[in-house]
């Protein structure tokens, strides 16, 4: 009898960092009653995967006692220090060396299963419809999603094992990938789990939150993290008012203005002023403004608390701020062209989801971070638990039109149609909702 599919596919724990931006050593870290690892390895099991390497490198000794008791191999990488690429070169030759659970030869694998310790709260029920994915396409790389936002794990079909090891060159993992763009499934689930990651110790605190959420579903289901929140629930007999901040100061030529912090300009003061006079037609009741932390949106907002009552709290969130183009924030438009014509020509054909390095965003990764923000928001709303019947936020554009197409249930290219003017506002009615 041959083995089943999911005993080809072989699960890859990579745990051989440093843990250096948590402070404490990730793969060991509690999540209830389970280590991280632990997790990872249980939602690989039920899930039907059984062959695991487990990559150790820092601290291997404290990692190879629970590996043993977990049943998973381990492969040490010697270079560990050198990035996460070489841990995944190190799983994959191990697996072809023949020191996985079960020995299988190249021609028997599927595939690996690329599971982070930073992330230990996938589900075994995204790993399943992964594998189900992968029975359908068997030579795709696989990555899931949430709300357009690429997750983790990632599978990596077996064909290309030899391509990776061979490869020596920037970007490791993502260049191949790259290569193979048209090979690449983005798999759409129903869980956020697949995004929270545990590099920082905000970060950890995050997962333990989302965690502790879902024991706490039935008795709080209205605030906690859990998927397909009901805002017209949650904002019923509210006002939420959306404004964009105003122009700022120009330069020469139009520049990519991300998370570039550029003040306003005496036009945008007074764009401010019309969006607070504006606003008393609304006999609007608010004790706080929430608003983006860069400079020309907690302007905006000062200028329109002074307007409405001095007395009004101003909140600044950076979940808030505007999407960052990373190189290109603040650069001139025309300079990006001369430079990088190709890429330039990639973020035009599309726009939602391109972006250009490791530290820039596309509209999907915005939307995630800004819905999450005003989710923190409506708690501290709750909480507060006083008379105002308001929610007034300041931001940008795109936060905006990120937050409008979350709440109106609408695709996100065609809210995007809908251009907000400097010191324009939106209102969303929830106050006449059933």
């Amino acid at each position: 009898m041959g083995l089943k599919r999911e005993n080809k596919v072989v699960g890859l724990i990579l745990a051989a960092g440093y843990s250096s931006r948590m402070g404490a050593f990730k793969p060991l870290l509690p999540i209830g009653d389970m280590t991280a690892v632990e997790r990872i390895s249980a939602a690989l099991k039920q899930a039907g995967i059984h062959n695991i390497i487990g990559v150790t490198g820092f601290q291997r000794e404290q990692l190879r006692a629970v590996f043993m008791s977990e049943g998973i191999a381990e492969a040490y990488n010697q270079d560990f220090e050198q990035g996460m690429f070489t841990s995944v070169k190190t799983g994959i030759r191990a697996v072809l060396n023949g020191r996985s659970t079960d020995t299988l030869s190249l021609n028997l694998i599927a595939g690996f299963l690329l599971m982070l310790v930073d992330c230990p709260l996938v589900p075994s029920e995204v790993i399943e419809l992964i594998l189900e994915k992968h029975r359908e396409n068997p030579d795709a790389f696989i990555v899931p999603s949430y709300g357009g936002k690429n997750g983790h794990p990632l599978f990596i079909p077996a064909q290309y094992a030899e391509e990776i090891l061979a490869y020596e060159g920037e970007n490791g993992l993502k260049a191949i990938r790259n290569r193979h763009s048209e090979k690449l499934i983005r798999l759409e689930v129903d869980t956020e789990a697949v995004l929270l990651d545990m590099d920082t110790r905000e970060g950890y605190e995050e997962v333990l939150e989302y965690y502790n959420s879902q024991l706490r579903r039935i008795a709080d289901a209205e605030f906690d993290y859990e998927e397909g929140l009901n805002y017209e629930e949650v904002l019923h007999g509210k006002r939420l008012f959306l404004i964009r901040h105003g122009e700022i100061k120009q330069h020469k030529d139009k520049i990519f203005l991300g998370q570039t912090d550029a003040p306003l300009s005496e036009k945008g003061r007074a764009q401010a002023k019309e969006a607070a006079g504006e606003l008393s037609n609304f006999q609007i009741s608010v004790n706080r403004i929430y608003t983006s932390d860069l400079s020309r949106a907690a302007e905006t907002a000062e200028i329109i608390k002074r307007s409405l009552d001095p007395d009004i709290e101003v909140i600044r969130e950076p979940k808030l701020r505007e999407m960052s183009l990373g190189e290109w924030d603040g650069r001139y438009i025309n300079e990006i062209k001369d430079q990088f014509p190709d890429e330039y020509q990639k973020r035009g054909e599309n726009l939602l989801a391109y972006k250009f390095g490791n530290d820039s965003e596309n509209f999907y990764d915005l939307q995630y971070r800004v819905m999450k923000g005003f989710r923190t928001i409506l708690m501290r709303e709750r909480e507060t638990g006083d008379n105002a019947s308001d929610i007034l936020i300041v931001a940008h554009q795109g936060v905006i039109q990120v937050m409008l197409s979350s709440l109106r249930q609408r695709p996100l290219e065609e809210e995007m149609r809908n251009l907000i003017p400097n010191g324009g506002s939106v209102v969303i009615d929830y106050s006449k909702t059933k």
